[in-house]
């Protein structure tokens, strides 16, 4: 049995904006601009993530416009 992180869509992003504390919008490779926000692991300690910055995105496949933060490079 699968979880829901199995079956998420996890590619790399590129910050564009700061919207709110915790919360981005992101660029995907293919240009698609998404709203992000900090996975649960690092909102316990929210990194600085500058514009330009380089992250790894989890995406729902039943919502491609959200995505998660999993992992700041």
């Amino acid at each position: 049995m699968s979880s829901s992180f199995d079956d998420c869509l996890r590619p790399y992003g590129t910050i564009l904006k700061t919207l709110s504390p915790g919360i981005y919008r992101a660029a995907l490779p293919n240009g698609k601009a998404v709203v992000a926000h900090l996975s649960r692991e690092l909102a316990e300690n929210p990194p600085e993530i500058p514009d330009g910055a380089t992250v790894l995105l989890e995406i729902s496949p039943f919502d491609l416009d959200r995505a998660r933060i999993a992992k700041v490079e």
